[in-house]
């Protein structure tokens, strides 16, 4: 059992709302994700700088999530030290914001995500089967604790990539016929980006009243401490 991560993530549950990349009045901190790595390192984790690491890279963190967290690939990340993490280990604005390897050995993906309401903004992503989400919110002053598959189901994610599959085609198609019509050299391209929204009232998107609270943080708590 990890007794560390699992302090930490009942530790975080009683902390309440951090604004992404600002300090909270009354604090020291920077923001969100500062407030959460000072708390794995209140439940004894080390923060290591990602230059020391040569390892890793976006490229190596991105194989590992997008093949479902698997230990194979995690070699390449061998040089971090068990019980410690690194902050924006790909970068900013890169999943995941933080990375932890447990005292055991294994590699757990952190995801930050700060709200003045009470559902996360998910922008241009969707949520990683096998991640913990550390949901803050300035409307509730809360925080919850989730994993992407307890919001997001497989076979929703595999409607999405099934479509993003034929919006790629009409997306070349639309290319082609532009560049046919195209006599004053002035180089259109159109293009569209991907977003992701939550939808339905309160019952659906309050992410702290929601019917599964409780069994979400329980099970995020019980994957923490493996």
């Amino acid at each position: 059992m990890s007794k560390q991560l699992h302090q930490a993530g009942q530790e975080l549950l009683n902390m309440g709302y951090y604004k992404n990349q600002h300090s909270r009045s009354g604090t020291t901190n920077d923001g969100h994700e500062h407030a959460v790595a000072q708390v794995l390192g209140e439940s004894g984790f080390t923060q290591i700088d990602r230059a020391e690491l040569t390892g890793l890279s976006r490229s190596v963190l991105k194989e590992w999530w997008t093949n479902s967290f698997d230990d194979r690939i995690q070699e390449p990340l061998a040089d971090q030290p068990e019980g410690s993490f690194v902050l924006q280990p790909g970068g900013t604005q890169s999943f995941p914001d933080i990375l932890i390897r447990d005292y055991g050995g294994r590699f757990v993906a952190l995801e930050c995500k700060s709200t003045q309401g009470t559902c996360p903004m998910w922008n241009d992503s969707v949520p990683k089967a096998g991640a913990v989400y550390v949901l803050s919110s300035a409307r509730a002053d809360r925080t919850t604790l989730f994993m992407g598959e307890q919001v997001i189901t497989a076979e929703e994610l595999a409607v999405i990539e099934q479509y993003k599959r034929e919006f790629d085609r009409v997306k070349a198609a639309c290319a082609q016929k532009m560049a046919e019509a195209a006599t004053q050299d002035r180089g259109w391209l159109f293009s569209y980006r991907p977003q992701f929204f939550q939808q339905g009232g309160a019952e659906f998107t309050n992410y702290f009243e929601h019917a599964d609270r409780a069994a979400c943080e329980q099970q995020t708590l019980e994957f923490l401490s493996q």
